[in-house]
């Protein structure tokens, strides 16, 4: 026989949600021929859950660590379902009020949960593997290696300061790309507002990528567009990772009746920045000679009629 017991503040709500995870445990994992059973009760400001497992074979190898696996699986679940909702909230608290952006939290909290789901590689399934929950479980599985009672208030505070820490960069990046996003749409919603304002400059503006610059602008007759700036900015090879910047800059300044974009099938990012400021005057061409062919092409020199 093998026993484990574990400590939880007698808090209903963390007791209800540990007992509702060893239940589904229980009904999902199959032990056999190992038998895992618990009793619960209380003692003073805590719960505990108390763990016994029979073998109806002689223990081996893998057997022999069956019970303490379900334990730890168990409170590796607890820690992410219900502690670290617990814990971001607070480490949120701190970071938002040293921004002034408390009352921006509901915003900014879908940001972080994305960032969570994209380091959980297995989803949120309970059975699915996924980075933190398998840090979390290894820590406990070593920690009953040694004791056969674990303290999970005790464990969570000076046990995991490393998942803590980790928690606590999600939580900086997730703020970090709303607040980036937000200054996007603060951009994107003044150019919108300067764009409406201007008389248009060109009927039409066809952008199209080229094998010496970035970008070549076009205009309904297959004229190609000039601006001085732009191309002194292009020439510049540590500019490259800007080149849509100017592109948008570019596009602005022309202000264009309609834009076609040709061959960006690739700029994804390109396509919905273009789009979101330019909102229904945009269209992608993929039927015309130069797109048909393939053609990345538009050599300064000898310019493929569009």
């Amino acid at each position: 026989m093998q026993s484990f017991a574990v400590w939880l503040e007698n808090v209903p709500a963390h007791c209800d949600a540990f007992r509702s995870i060893v239940t589904e445990l229980k009904e999902r994992v199959n032990t056999e021929p190992v038998r895992i059973t618990y009793r619960e009760r209380e003692q003073g400001e805590y719960r505990l859950f108390h763990f016994r497992s029979w073998s109806a074979e002689e223990y081996n190898a893998e057997t022999i660590e069956w019970a303490r696996a379900f334990v730890s699986l168990a409170v590796a679940e607890w820690v992410l379902r219900v502690k670290e909702p617990e814990v971001l909230e607070e480490i949120a608290a701190d970071l938002l009020e040293a921004e002034a952006l408390e009352e921006e939290w509901p915003f900014i909290l879908p940001y972080v949960q994305r960032i969570c789901q994209d380091q959980e590689e297995g989803g949120t399934d309970l059975l699915q593997a996924t980075a933190r929950k398998a840090a979390v479980y290894r820590k406990v599985f070593a920690f009953l290696e040694e004791e056969r009672e674990l303290n999970v208030l005790g464990f969570v505070r000076f046990r995991l300061q490393e998942h803590w820490n980790e928690l606590f960069e999600l939580v900086e990046t997730g703020l970090d790309d709303y607040l980036e996003d937000k200054q996007y749409q603060e951009f994107v919603d003044l150019l919108r507002y300067f764009i409406a304002a201007q008389e248009t400059k060109q009927e039409v503006v066809h952008v199209v990528p080229s094998v010496d610059k970035p970008f070549l602008l076009y205009d309904k007759h297959g004229q190609r567009l000039r601006l001085e700036q732009l191309d002194a900015v292009f020439s510049i090879g540590e500019q490259n990772s800007r080149e849509e910047d100017y592109l948008v800059s570019a596009l602005v300044t022309l202000a264009p009746e309609r834009v076609v974009l040709h061959l960006v099938q690739d700029r994804p990012a390109l396509i919905q920045t273009i789009h979101s400021i330019f909102d229904g005057k945009v269209m992608t061409c993929h039927s015309c000679s130069l797109c048909l062919a393939g053609r990345r092409a538009l050599d300064g020199h000898k310019p493929t009629p569009l």
